[in-house]
C-alpha cells in the first residue's frame, strides 16, 4: 500500500488486489525515516482509475468476445490486471502517534516512498491510547475477530442513543448493555414500550437467568402506584403542566386545593375530589379541575393507602448491589405513560437532590411517544447534573431534536439507509458524515457503528454478541404462528 495524496483529515491510499482492506477497518501509517505514526481509518474503498484504465478494459472485453488470441510473450497482462484491479482506499486521519503516544495533532506528513501502511487491531489502538479498562464490558467483536470492550465508566454520567431501523438489533444491544450495568451494581429504569424486557428474567431454556434476583417488573396500577402525600407538591404541579397540559390558572387553583389539603393533614386522592366538588369561585375553572381529576384517577397510577404505594428509595435500598426496575408500559394509555414517566423521573430529581439514593440510568425506548422534544432538550441538560443518565433506544432518529445529537457522549448506530436519518446523525458532535453514511447503509444486521466517549472518539464497527435471555421484544408474524399450529397437530 502506498499514500496517493493527503487534503485536511481525509488520505488516499492506493491497495493492490491481494492486499484486503475493508471499509472501517484501521490502517497504521509508519513514517520510516522519523518513526511517527498516522492512524487512519478507511470510509470507502473503489477502484483506482489511472489514465487510459478504461480504454484497457474496453479492449479486453472486444478481444474475449471476438474470441481474438491476445500473444503476451512479456506477460505484460498480469501486471496490467493487477492495476486494473487496484484499490483506492479513501480515509479519515482520526490521529498521530508520537513516542508511542497518542494525540489528535496532525503537524507533519508522513513520506509516500518510505512509509509503510499496516492493518491496527483494537488492542493495539487501546495501547496507544493507554487506555485501562476498569469497568469492562464486552460488546462483540471486531472485523479482525477481536473480542471488543468498553468500558461502563465511560457510560456513567453520559447521554447515550442506540438507534437503527426496525429489526437491526437496538433492544439486544440495549439488553446486553443492561445486563452487564446491572452486575456491576448500577440502577437502572428502563421505560418498555413493549413489555420485552422482563424476559431477561429467563435464560434461552426458560431456566432463571444470571440477573434474575436483580430484576423488579413494574405494572403501573398493580405493583406500581403512588399516594399524592409520596409524589409531593413539586411533582405534581410537573405532571399537571407537562403531562395534562394543564392551564396556569388551573394549575394555581389546584395548588390552593393541595395547600388546604395539607393543613389538614389529608393529602389523598379522596380528598381532592371532595375540594374539587366544594370549589365555587369559577365554574370553567371547575370544569377543568374535574377533567384532570378524571385523568388522574383514570391512569390507575394512584391510590390513597400508604400500603401500596411504591417508594422508590425504599426499593432502591432493597437492592444493594444493583437493580433493573423495568417499567412495563405497554397495556397502559398514551396519556397515563406521560403521567408516569414525568412521574419517575421528576421524583428520581427530587431524591438525587436530597442525596437520598445513588446516580441512575434510565433507559428509554422510543421516547417521542410519551414526552415531546422541548421537555426531553430541557430535561438531559439538567438530569446528568442530578445523576440521572440517559439511554435512548429509538428508530426514529429525527424523533429526537438536534440539540440531543449535539450533547450526546456515546452513540450506537445500526443500519439505516434513509439520506434524512443519515443527516439527522451527522449532527452528532462525536460524529463526521463522510464515515455515518458509508459505513451504515451496508450494515447487516446486530452489527453496529460506535460513536463517542466509549471508544475514545474512534468510530469502530462491531458485531453484536448473542445474549442469553429469552427474547420478547421480536415482530409477531402470521405465518410463523400458523407454522407452530400445523406442528402441533
Amino acid at each position: 500500500m502506498r499514500i496517493l495524496s493527503k487534503s485536511g483529515d481525509e488520505i488516499k491510499i492506493i491497495a493492490m488486489p491481494n492486499e484486503k482492506v475493508d471499509r472501517g477497518e484501521f490502517l497504521l501509517i509508519e513514517d520510516e525515516a522519523s518513526g511517527n505514526k498516522i492512524l487512519t481509518q478507511i470510509y470507502e474503498v473503489s477502484y483506482l482509475d489511472p489514465t487510459g484504465i478504461d480504454e484497457e478494459i474496453l479492449r479486453d472485453e472486444v478481444f474475449s468476445s471476438e474470441k481474438i488470441t491476445h500473444i503476451d510473450p512479456n506477460n505484460v497482462s498480469s501486471l496490467l490486471n493487477m492495476i486494473k484491479d487496484a484499490r483506492l482506499l479513501k480515509g479519515k486521519i482520526r490521529g498521530s502517534i508520537i513516542d508511542n503516544k497518542f494525540t489528535n495533532e496532525i503537524i507533519w506528513l508522513p513520506s509516500r516512498v518510505f512509509s509503510t501502511i499496516k492493518k491496527v487491531s483494537f488492542s493495539e489502538i487501546n495501547k496507544y491510547l493507554a487506555k485501562n479498562l476498569k469497568y469492562p464490558i464486552e460488546i462483540g467483536t471486531t472485523s479482525l475477530g477481536e473480542k471488543f470492550y468498553v468500558d461502563a465508566s465511560d457510560l456513567d454520567g453520559s447521554l447515550t442513543i442506540i438507534t437503527g431501523k426496525k429489526e437491526s438489533g437496538k433492544s439486544h444491544l440495549a439488553k446486553l448493555l443492561l445486563s452487564e450495568l446491572v452486575k456491576l451494581g448500577a440502577y437502572i429504569f428502563v421505560f418498555d414500550l413493549n413489555n420485552e424486557y422482563n424476559g431477561m428474567m429467563y435464560d434461552k431454556n426458560n431456566n432463571f437467568s444470571d440477573i434474575y434476583n436483580k430484576i423488579v417488573v413494574l405494572e403501573p396500577g398493580n405493583n406500581l402506584v403512588f399516594t399524592l402525600k409520596y409524589i409531593g407538591k413539586r411533582v405534581f404541579t410537573e405532571i399537571l403542566t407537562h403531562a395534562l397540559d394543564t392551564p396556569a390558572i388551573t394549575v394555581r387553583e389546584f395548588l390552593k386545593i393541595w395547600d388546604i389539603m395539607n393543613e389538614e393533614s389529608d393529602v389523598s386522592i379522596k380528598n381532592l375530589y371532595t375540594k374539587i366538588l366544594e370549589y365555587k369561585n369559577n365554574e370553567m375553572v371547575k370544569e377543568a379541575l374535574i377533567s384532570r381529576y378524571y385523568s388522574i384517577v383514570a391512569s390507575r397510577l394512584f391510590a390513597n393507602s400508604e400500603y401500596v404505594n411504591f417508594d422508590i428509595k425504599n426499593n432502591i435500598s432493597l437492592k444493594p448491589n444493583g437493580a433493573a426496575f423495568i417499567i412495563e408500559m405497554a397495556k397502559i394509555s398514551p396519556l397515563a405513560r406521560r403521567m408516569l414517566v414525568q412521574i419517575i423521573l421528576s421524583k428520581l430529581i427530587n431524591l438525587l437532590e436530597e442525596n437520598q439514593i445513588p446516580p441512575v440510568f434510565i433507559f428509554a425506548e422510543e421516547a417521542h411517544l410519551y414526552f415531546d422534544q422541548t421537555y426531553w432538550e430541557d430535561a438531559i441538560t439538567r438530569m446528568r447534573h442530578f445523576g440521572i443518565y440517559v439511554t435512548f433506544i429509538t428508530n426514529q432518529p429525527d424523533s429526537l431534536d438536534p440539540t440531543v445529537y449535539r450533547q450526546a457522549d456515546n452513540i450506537f448506530l445500526f443500519n439505516f439507509i434513509n439520506e434524512k436519518d443519515l443527516e439527522m446523525i451527522s449532527q452528532a458532535s462525536t460524529a463526521d458524515s463522510e464515515t455515518v453514511k458509508n459505513l451504515v447503509r451496508s450494515l447487516p444486521p446486530k452489527k453496529c457503528l460506535v460513536i463517542g466517549r466509549v471508544v475514545n472518539n474512534l468510530p469502530f464497527l462491531v458485531s453484536v454478541k448473542d445474549v442469553n435471555y429469552k427474547t420478547l421484544g421480536t415482530t409477531k408474524r402470521f405465518f410463523d404462528i400458523k407454522r407452530e399450529i400445523e406442528k402441533a397437530k
